[in-house]
């Protein structure tokens, strides 16, 4: 197997590189694992619209992707948490087989503690 390691910056237009991204993503090997921010994208902290992260969807569904959510900085994206949760209800919603990284550490203020959770959501 093979590991694509993609900056989906753009810093000519200072955005999110949403057509290399989907290139990346529409090449990826059936049940490849893909890592995603959910929200609050680190370093750039620029993410997906919510109808971009519907595409991104469709082509996780499409080629049997297994997308592993980074959700580290949930609640620092937009101030809300379910706001910054929208890919992840998304996903679940559309019944797909994803895992999601959660950490407290930084939205819960334990910053010396390296609290989270890893949740793996199953059909």
């Amino acid at each position: 197997s093979e590991m694509c390691i993609r900056d989906s910056y753009d810093a000519a237009t200072n955005s999110l590189d949403f057509k290399g991204m989907m290139e990346v993503l529409n090449k990826a090997e059936p049940n490849s694992i893909v890592l995603l921010h959910g929200c609050a994208h680190n370093p750039t902290g620029i993410d997906p619209t919510k109808e971009q992260w519907k595409e991104i969807l469709g082509v996780c569904k499409s080629k049997s992707l297994l997308p592993f959510i980074d959700l580290a900085y949930q609640g620092f994206a937009t101030g809300s948490f379910d706001d910054d949760s929208y890919a992840v209800r998304l996903f679940a919603a559309e019944g797909m087989q994803f895992l999601v990284a959660e950490s407290f550490a930084k939205n819960a203020g334990l910053y010396g503690e390296r609290i989270g959770a890893i949740h793996v959501v199953c059909q």
